[in-house]
């Protein structure tokens, strides 16, 4: 299981709307532990706010928390075929079968074919959020409140004595 900590911002019957605290400084996953080059994008100036997850609240978490949030690391795979290999192979190949069945049709443009190859990109991106959609029904594939930090694991269990 994956793990990450963060805050609680709302919660709703049964889930919790979560802001993911970002880490100061490295990983220390690597070499460089000071900063980290893969945590930042150069499109980070667009992003106003940080985003907000949606996540299962067995914890009965309050707005204010600091938590602990899993998630699988089965989904994490999933989703990372999903996000990356699908649009990648859905353009190669719509990018070939567009080249011969416009080579079917007399058309030898290059243009076609590339056109062709966006589409099946794009194609590809939908299918992907379709299955992730999909994937969001099982309890499998969700990010859960594993525990509230600061409290006691076995909180609820009273003193046998």
């Amino acid at each position: 299981m994956i793990e990450q900590t963060a805050v609680v911002v709302s919660v709703e019957s049964g889930y919790a709307w979560i802001l993911p605290q970002q880490k100061v400084g490295g990983c220390s996953g690597c070499a460089t532990k000071t900063s980290c080059a893969s945590s930042s994008s150069p499109f980070d100036f667009l992003r106003k706010e940080p985003q907000k997850m949606r996540v299962l609240n067995p914890s009965y978490a309050r707005p204010g928390d600091t938590v602990v949030v899993g998630v699988q690391g089965d989904a994490l795979l999933v989703y990372s075929l999903l996000s990356y290999l699908l649009p990648l192979l859905s353009l190669i190949v719509v990018a070939m079968l567009g080249r011969e069945l416009l080579a079917m049709l007399g058309i030898t443009n290059e243009w076609a074919t590339v056109f062709s190859g966006l589409i099946g990109l794009f194609g590809g991106f939908q299918v992907a959020n379709l299955v992730a959609l999909r994937s969001f029904k099982s309890s499998d594939f969700q990010p859960v409140i594993l525990r509230v930090v600061g409290q006691p694991a076995f909180s609820e269990l009273t003193r046998i004595a």
